[in-house]
Order: structure tokens, then C-alpha cells, then sequence
């Protein structure tokens, strides 16, 4: 007689798993994070290992507390540390870019549920947090404008860590596609709305291909969590995305802000997307 093994969804196997894609992304924003200390410095090391031991020290302490498996292990809490850093300015207090790696894990990931259930990106609720409580620390000293080509390779008038290097991040973003790490249909969409809406207004293109919109595109939309499941869903939310940074960065002047703050109004409808986007059932019809 056959057996059968019953297990739960999904059953594809792949070697992909949730430690391989933290560890694949954690590995493109070490790359971004060393082009940053060409520029700033030891401040930009010191807020990046504040951040980072700020999430992973937390994530730890909560499992502890409540007799949970140990996971720091998969890369998360690292990854979501390492992030929030790099859309921070290097001026940032160390204190300051360590409460918001605990805040990131404590509110933005497990107050939701953990890994998988947040609803907003956490070191997106994170940076809004510091923004709202510090928002004279989090003002970037200058505001990268990407006028020539060797702006895009070394920025030298980046604000947050991200903006050093642009032409990096498209680069790493690239790789992490082609080894699909990451999905195509949500940077594509999200990288030509925003291009085609901007120039259609007649902005001025070197104030949108900065680095802190480039890891939006590639790293923070992309996020499993909060982005619809569907393939159409995924290019709709790349859409909306597009048009809230254009939105956003159009009239009030600023594609930093726009974009952060973009994509934490696009987690919200993230949800919605994906229901309206689910296909059919053969044979049936969807509830609604």
C-alpha cells in the first residue's frame, strides 16, 4: 500500500529559504555600508552596529522572555537593523540609531506577530518613529543631487548612508534579481512609474535617482511581508508606489521623505491589492 505524507502549504520544495534571503540581501547592503564609510566614516560604523545590536539584542530579549525558539540566527533581525541604519544620517546619536533597531523588532516586527505578520516594514516604522520623536537628528546635513555620472558612483553630498552610492545599489539590486533573491515585477514598476511621472511633471531627474529611493525600489518595496502575493498585485503595488513618491516628492519638494514615507502609506493598501488581484478559482467564482 502507498503513503501519502499530509502536510501543510506549500508544498514546492526550494532551496530558498527565509535565512538564505536575509543573508543574501544583508550581503548587498554590506556592499552599500562600506561604500559609506568612504564618506562618513567611523560615525556610520558606530550607528550601524548601534542599529543592528539594537534589533538583534531585542529580538533575543523577547524570545527569552517569552520561552520562544531562538531565530536571531536567520538573519532578520540583522537584516531589518542593518536597513534602518543605512536611511539614517551618519549624525545620528548612537543611542538614538539603537532605540530605533529595538523598535524596529519590538514594535514594528513582534508587536505584529513576528516574521511574516507585520503589516507596515518595521525599520520603515522604526525610521518614522525616530523621524516623529527626533526629527531635528534626522535631518540630513545636505541633500544628494545626482547631476553627473560620478555622482551616481560616489555621492558626496549624500544625506543618509544610502545616497553614497546609487550606482551600487542598482548594481546589488540587479544581482538579487537574477539570482531571484528577489522578484522583478515590483522594482520594475515601482523604478519606471516614478521616471515617467517625474519627467512628465518636468522634475529634474538628478533629484530622484538618488540611493535612498534606489533601495526603496529594490529592498524596502520588496519586502515579502508587506507586498502583495499576486503577480498583478506586485506590478499594481510597484504602480502605486511610483505615484505616492512622485506625489510625495513633487510637491513637497523633498524624494528622501517621499519615498519612506511612500511606501509605508503602500503597506497599508498592500492588503486590499492582493485580494482585488487573486484570481479566480476554476470552476468558481472568488468571494469578495
Amino acid at each position: 500500500m502507498t503513503q501519502f505524507t499530509i502536510s501543510p502549504p506549500p508544498h514546492r520544495r526550494s532551496k530558498i529559504s527565509v535565512k538564505s534571503l536575509m543573508y543574501g540581501r544583508i550581503a548587498a547592503l554590506l556592499i552599500v555600508g562600506a561604500a559609506s564609510l568612504l564618506l562618513f566614516g567611523t560615525p556610520a560604523l558606530i550607528n550601524i552596529l548601534a542599529a543592528i545590536l539594537g534589533a538583534v539584542g531585542t529580538e533575543l530579549v523577547i524570545q527569552l522572555a517569552f520561552k520562544q525558539k531562538l531565530t536571531i540566527s536567520d538573519g532578520n533581525a540583522l537584516y531589518l537593523g542593518l536597513l534602518l541604519a543605512l536611511i539614517c544620517p551618519p549624525t545620528l546619536p548612537a543611542w538614538m540609531a539603537f532605540v530605533g533597531g529595538a523598535f524596529a523588532i519590538g514594535v514594528g516586527k513582534h508587536a505584529f506577530g513576528g516574521i511574516g505578520s507585520y503589516m507596515f516594514h518595521p525599520s520603515l516604522t522604526a525610521w518614522v518613529f525616530l523621524n516623529l520623536a527626533w526629527a531635528q537628528n534626522m535631518l540630513p546635513e545636505s541633500i544628494p543631487i545626482t547631476s553627473e555620472f560620478s555622482d551616481l558612483l560616489y555621492e558626496t553630498g549624500a544625506g543618509f548612508l544610502t545616497d553614497v552610492s546609487p550606482i551600487l545599489i542598482i548594481l546589488t539590486g540587479l544581482i538579487l534579481i537574477a539570482t531571484k533573491f528577489i522578484e522583478w515585477r515590483i522594482p520594475l514598476s515601482y523604478f519606471l512609474t516614478t521616471v515617467i511621472l517625474a519627467l512628465f511633471l518636468g522634475e529634474d531627474p538628478s533629484y530622484i535617482m538618488q540611493g535612498t529611493f534606489l533601495l526603496g525600489v529594490f529592498f524596502i518595496a520588496t519586502e515579502t511581508a508587506t507586498t502583495p502575493v499576486t503577480k498583478n498585485g506586485r506590478l499594481v503595488y510597484g504602480i502605486l508606489c511610483g505615484v505616492l513618491t512622485v506625489t510625495y516628492g513633487y510637491f513637497a519638494g523633498n524624494y528622501l521623505w517621499g519615498t519612506l514615507y511612500a511606501l509605508l502609506l503602500s503597506n497599508v493598501v498592500a492588503p486590499y491589492i492582493e485580494v482585488k488581484t487573486l484570481p479566480t478559482p476554476l470552476g468558481g467564482v472568488l468571494n469578495e
